[in-house]
């Protein structure tokens, strides 16, 4: 978790999903201020994964920390009751806490990396606005990275599995 000087930040949440109580219909909410500005519902609806960044103001890098896979992407009201959701009752993205991986190893990323790993589109950077949409064999270099670096994490193992089987069998 981060701290800011005056407190926790809102983002804090994101990953508490073994900890802090999930909303009735089992899907756990989060925070991106990326997501300040809701993307248009067409562009969003076909996303299968939000990718979540973190600076690191000691190393002057960002990392990918984790995702939600599968995730709803709209504005959500915490209704469940927990002493934290009074300050922080909203978040922007939803997902199954099954589908929720926290990187134990963060992956780097900079203009610089992801011009040498394809984790974006050829010729793209990371987007001014916060967020980019990439192709499905770049979220796959994403999540073969995450592999390499996190090997003991099955849930992530399970995910990745996941997207390559759902791509075979749909064709793509």
């Amino acid at each position: 978790m981060k701290f800011k000087e005056n407190g926790w930040m809102h983002e804090d949440l994101n990953f508490a999903h073994e900890i802090l109580p999930c909303e009735e219909d089992g899907t756990y909410i989060a925070y991106t201020p990326m997501f300040n500005n809701m993307p248009a519902p067409h562009e969003s609806q076909n996303v299968e994964i939000v990718f979540f960044r973190s600076l690191n103001y000691h190393l002057n890098k960002q990392f990918i920390v984790g995702f939600y896979a599968h995730p709803y992407i709209d504005r959500y009201d915490r209704l469940v009751e927990h002493k934290l959701y009074e300050k922080y009752d909203w978040g922007n993205v939803a997902a199954a806490p099954e589908h929720i991986v926290y990187f134990k190893n963060a992956v780097e990323i900079s203009n610089e990396i992801v011009l040498t790993t394809n984790f974006l589109p050829k010729g793209k950077k990371i987007g001014q606005q916060g967020f980019n949409y990439i192709h499905y064999d770049n979220v796959l270099k994403i999540l073969d990275k995450a592999t390499e670096l996190n090997p003991e994490d099955n849930k992530l193992k399970k995910i990745k599995f996941g997207f390559i089987t759902d791509k075979f069998y749909k064709g793509f």
